[in-house]
């Protein structure tokens, strides 16, 4: 449990904790599309041989400084740890919002305090809450980087920040490789793309077109309103067969849209498309929506939120467990947390 006296403090220093910013280091990293893709300049984790990799997805916990979501991510680490306890993941990795509110300098420590006791390497990504506050992104990043188990690197700042790769190998082979991107909309977006397929490009030819590769990110492309659109019979309140879907949709699809409330498409799974090595899509964002669906061959997966900071459905409290095998990504369930009870349910 957190201290309360970290509540306290925020609560006394609320005036300093609003008015004040909190500005970190620009990254001099430059992306080159020329570049060979080189694993030892990406996050190398290492599956065993016979032994399936686990990965864990919490996203939108939502630590705040001094408002109610303090003391709301008092259970949401509780769940947290009941997670991981339970599923004994070799990678954690967060879709976004760790931290929210007009104040993130205290909660950004207390939830990079919290993943650090776990021993477990983990890999997090910025969602439009996370910077929303007195603290910007790269501040952020540096104390998320204090802990000596997180993967994030700031990436090149034209692209954002947080655009990053880590690898799973097995026996020297490349068996699974997460893009994981930062998702907001105020960088350049066309170099992005480029360096998305790029890296699905380079995991391709270090692997001789054997080893997966999936996307994971904050707010869902456009196409998750498409595949919801196609997937979802109103009439009939279930799911088309040939989309191979589960789970609900308890809110609006928030991909980033125009005035007039139409998606935008900025060419994401254009990308995704053309490289031929990525059937999976992971998002966080929508605390009440936890579908998957295969969308013109690609799996479009909603990560189950974790804690009820900022809002939430009722029982959708919990992580996403990813399965990864010799071949790549098998498998994923959400794990639901009801206080002393667990359910678990097939995604895909």
């Amino acid at each position: 449990m957190f201290p309360l006296s970290r509540f306290v403090h925020a609560f006394l220093h609320e005036t300093e904790t609003k008015n004040a910013k909190f500005v970190g280091t620009v990254s001099d990293e430059a992306f080159n599309p020329n570049a060979r893709y080189d694993l030892s300049e990406t996050a190398v984790l290492k599956k065993e041989k016979d032994k399936d990799f686990i990965i864990l997805n919490i996203t939108d916990p939502h630590f705040s400084d001094y408002d109610i979501r303090t003391l709301l991510a008092i259970p949401a680490a509780r769940t947290i740890r009941r997670l991981v306890r339970q599923v004994k993941p070799d990678l954690i990795t967060v879709t976004g919002d760790m931290v929210c509110g007009a104040s993130t300098r205290l909660s950004v420590d207390r939830f990079t305090a919290l993943m650090d006791s776990f021993h477990i390497p983990w890999a997090p990504m910025f969602g439009n809450h996370d910077a929303e506050s007195n603290c910007d992104r790269n501040f952020l990043a540096e104390h998320l980087q204090q802990s000596q188990y997180c993967l994030l690197q700031k990436g090149d700042p034209a692209m954002g920040e947080g655009n990053y790769i880590v690898n799973i190998t097995e026996d020297d082979r490349l068996v699974e490789s997460l893009i994981l991107i930062d998702t907001q909309t105020n960088h350049n977006i066309e170099k992005q793309k480029q360096w998305m397929a790029w890296a699905a490009q380079g995991a391709k030819e270090l692997s001789d077109g054997q080893a997966q590769v999936s996307v994971f990110g904050h707010i869902p492309f456009a196409q998750y309103q498409a595949a919801y659109d196609e997937a979802w019979d109103e009439k009939s309140k279930k799911w088309r067969n040939e989309f191979g879907a589960s789970g609900r949709a308890f809110e609006r699809i928030c991909c980033h849209r125009n005035q007039d409330g139409s998606p935008i498409e900025f060419g994401y799974f254009d990308v995704i498309k053309k490289a031929e090595n990525i059937p999976f899509v992971f998002c966080g964002h929508e605390h009440m929506n936890n579908f998957s669906l295969v969308y013109d061959g690609v799996r479009l997966t909603y990560t189950l939120k974790v804690g009820k900071g900022s809002g939430y459905q009722s029982g959708f409290n919990g992580g996403t467990v990813i399965t990864v095998g010799s071949s790549g990504i098998q498998r994923a369930e959400h794990r639901y947390i009801h206080g002393f009870f667990t359910k678990t349910e097939s995604v895909f």
